[in-house]
């Protein structure tokens, strides 16, 4: 009964990052179609909030072709000053400045780690999360 109570907190947490992330990318990169939904802002509480996740910088081609193995992955675990990386679906993120992986783990799962089973089990239906990240690369 709690894991559930658990996962549905988790679950709302998230739609509200997601959320607000989009209010901030909407501000931030006035490209975005007007088709896109308001957000309800009686889930946001003070638009004035700064970002959870900074909009990551522009990357370039070589940054998103790169192969990296599950190995080179492993140590990009977010200590000691490295970037966190993670993987879903053979392609690594970047959760190095995201605020749900904040210490290099969400909900202890560590980073540097293939997590597309992990991540279909608890964020099924909710592609958008990855939309959020930068992508560094694909995982061979």
């Amino acid at each position: 009964m709690t894991q559930q109570i658990l996962q549905r907190l988790w679950d709302t947490l998230s739609s509200i990052q997601l959320v607000s992330e989009i209010m901030v990318n909407q501000v931030s990169s006035p490209s975005i179609p007007d088709s896109m939904p308001e957000p309800d802002h009686a889930y946001l509480g003070n638009p004035a909030i700064p970002p959870i996740t900074p909009t990551p910088p522009l990357q370039t081609h070589q940054q998103t072709n790169r192969d990296i193995t599950v190995e080179e992955l492993a140590t990009f675990d977010g200590k000691n000053g490295r970037p966190a990386y993670v993987a879903v679906n053979g392609t690594v993120y970047d959760v190095t400045n995201n605020r749900a992986w904040a210490a290099a783990t969400h909900f202890a799962l560590p980073a540097g780690r293939d997590y597309t089973s992990e991540f279909a089990t608890c964020h099924a239906g909710q592609q958008s999360i990855l939309a959020t990240l930068p992508v560094v690369g694909r995982l061979v």
